[in-house]
């Protein structure tokens, strides 16, 4: 589950809520040899939309894809309810949804058939709005109790811009928002590139216009009409980075509870910061905010251990808390500085995918290597020390400062 708030924005909350069953199956030359069962991973997916929504007919939706995060196309799903033989092939984006009754989601068997190795990932996202500059478990709570009566948006049916990994759907009559959307993701993805340098998984975003709470099956970043720069430039960013290490770089272990997160959120806002810092500067006021409810200049954080957010403890625990949302990122650029290596990100990465362990240990341990500094020593942050010396890496923007996309 992963979470971005921005004060002030009418995005108040995003909960990317990921529940992946990945099996790799033995490479087959005869089609439709590889066979999945995904009877009890579709029951759960079901019993969690049924929990969380009210809708009559609930999708079966389903990205096929390979070990490197690329869609697999052409894989066959099936599936049985008491009364109905449901069937669909996976397109060209890996993606296959099928719909079935809310009755019949308990008696149900689903059977994948692919002839190419393939995983599978069943991801949901919310948006909603937040009058609260900053989001507690209150809000969250308030928004998955209006997501009950929300529209299930697939995309199914509506246009498509595309480049690369990045696609924006969204209806007709509406391409200037997808076309702002799309050229966005572009210049954030050339960001993402040279400062994390790491593999990413598909990014996906669909214009609606049911305002401000959206549910979209099959993930897919809510976009508004005249879509938010602070979407665009900080929490699309912070989600595509961060989803894109759980899924290709195992960063939460399966989402368990892990002490990884100061990887997982650290690079994902040390990846938006940047880019903010470039396209949207005013966001970066977030760093300099004397108000925020975590921060205690006379308190020292230590990031190992900060665990990964659930729904009933968004925060990781208080020892850390929301605050590790601004002191990871800065953790990563301080050690990159100090390391004199440009190139230590990429490399940490590619070195922590290849490790069998995921655990924190070894990655501190890899980093620690790489870095040639006391990585555990580094994570050990105070207040103090970060209210001083954040601006060496984001410069505070001024009151006035102007976004240029909204200059254009």
């Amino acid at each position: 589950m992963h979470k971005r708030w921005t004060p002030g924005a009418i995005w108040g909350t995003a909960i990317l809520l990921m529940l992946s069953a990945g099996v790799l199956t033995a490479q087959q030359t005869e089609p439709y040899t590889d066979t999945t069962d995904m009877t009890e991973k579709v029951r759960e997916i079901l019993g969690f939309v049924t929990k969380i929504n009210n809708s009559d007919s609930l999708p079966v939706f389903v990205m096929f894809y390979d070990s490197v995060g690329e869609p697999v196309p052409g894989v066959k799903l099936e599936v049985e309810t008491k009364k109905a033989q449901l069937e669909g092939i996976s397109d060209e984006n890996g993606e296959v949804v099928l719909w079935v009754s809310r009755k019949d989601r308990r008696k149900i068997k689903a059977m994948a058939y692919g002839h190419q190795p393939f995983m599978q990932s069943f991801s949901w996202t919310f948006s909603g709005v937040s009058k609260s500059e900053h989001v507690g478990l209150f809000t969250i709570f308030r928004v998955l109790r209006e997501a009950r009566n929300m529209p299930i948006i697939t995309g199914e049916g509506m246009e498509e811009l595309k480049e690369g990994k990045i696609r924006v759907l969204y209806p007709a009559g509406y391409e200037e928002g997808a076309q702002i959307t799309l050229d966005a993701m572009i210049r954030g993805k050339a960001v993402i590139d040279s400062v994390v340098g790491m593999r990413l998984a598909p990014f996906k975003a669909i214009l609606s216009t049911n305002s401000f709470f959206r549910l979209h099956a099959g993930g897919g970043w809510g976009v508004d009409p005249e879509p938010d720069s602070s979407d665009l430039f900080g929490t699309f960013v912070h989600e595509w980075v961060e989803t894109s290490l759980d899924r290709l770089y195992e960063i939460y272990d399966d989402d368990e509870v892990t002490y990884t997160r100061w990887i997982g959120d650290g690079l994902a806002n040390y990846a938006a910061f940047t880019v903010a810092e470039i396209f949207y500067p005013r966001r970066l006021g977030e760093l300099y905010d004397e108000e925020h409810p975590c921060y205690d200049p006379d308190k020292t954080y230590d990031l190992k251990k900060w665990k990964s957010p659930t729904v009933t403890n968004p925060q990781g625990g208080r020892s850390v808390g929301l605050f590790g949302y601004l002191i990871a990122p800065y953790f990563w650029a301080k050690v990159v500085e100090k390391s004199g290596n440009p190139e230590l990100i990429p490399q940490f990465m590619e070195a922590y995918r290849v490790s069998e362990d995921k655990s924190s240990d070894t990655a501190i341990a890899v980093l620690s290597r790489l870095s040639g500094l006391d990585i555990e020593e580094e994570m050990v942050i105070t207040g103090k020390e970060f209210r001083e010396n954040v601006g060496r890496y984001w410069p505070e923007p001024p009151s006035s400062s102007v976004d240029e996309s909204e200059k254009e």
